[in-house]
């Protein structure tokens, strides 16, 4: 189960770092030059390949937990956390640093890395109540720490889509805050 549950966290650090469906900004565009030339539409949210992607990263997180810990702490689920988090760093460095965009317009590259970052919330924040659990191991029943963990990380997701266009897109479309 634990193998199981840890090739689904390296598909959900996949599916975090590679924006998930939603639109992301060129870096290779001025802000003047409009926010339809500088967005590269994403696949689309809400759409079955979307739910199946996100769902099939959610079940990781359920699945990572072990049945029976010896002791305190749950090392399993610390250690699949570990390189989890290091597998999704380096695709996000991976992905902004391409260089699929040529000369880029700001200083940094802006928005990237930041936007990467960004979109991974929801993962990174499902990873972080995932090692809060695993360290609590012995008094937290195992429902709870299967539950949590997957529940962080499909609101957060959602939250993420909902706001995504409305708001944090046009911010990381506009020039630098520096």
């Amino acid at each position: 189960m634990v193998l199981a549950g840890f090739a689904l966290l390296l598909w959900g650090a996949q599916w975090a770092a590679m924006a998930s469906g939603l639109s992301v900004v060129r870096p290779n565009m001025a802000a003047d030059s409009g926010m339809v030339t500088r967005i590269m539409k994403g696949d689309g949210t809400f759409t079955f390949v979307w739910w199946r992607s996100t769902l099939e990263a959610a079940l990781g997180f359920a699945l990572i937990p072990k049945w029976h810990t010896k002791g305190r702490y749950d090392v399993v689920a610390a250690i699949a956390v570990a390189l989890s988090v290091v597998c999704v760093v380096f695709l996000i460095r991976l992905t902004a640093g391409a260089g699929t965009y040529g000369t880029c317009t700001y200083p940094g590259c802006w928005p990237n890395p930041w936007d990467l970052i960004a979109l991974a919330a929801p993962f990174f924040a499902g990873l972080a109540t995932l090692t809060v659990m695993a360290c609590f191991a012995d008094r937290i029943p195992l429902w709870v720490r299967c539950l949590f963990p997957t529940a962080v990380y499909l609101v957060g997701t959602v939250l993420l889509v909902l706001t995504w266009d409305r708001w944090l897109l046009p911010f990381f479309a506009g020039p630098p805050p520096w």
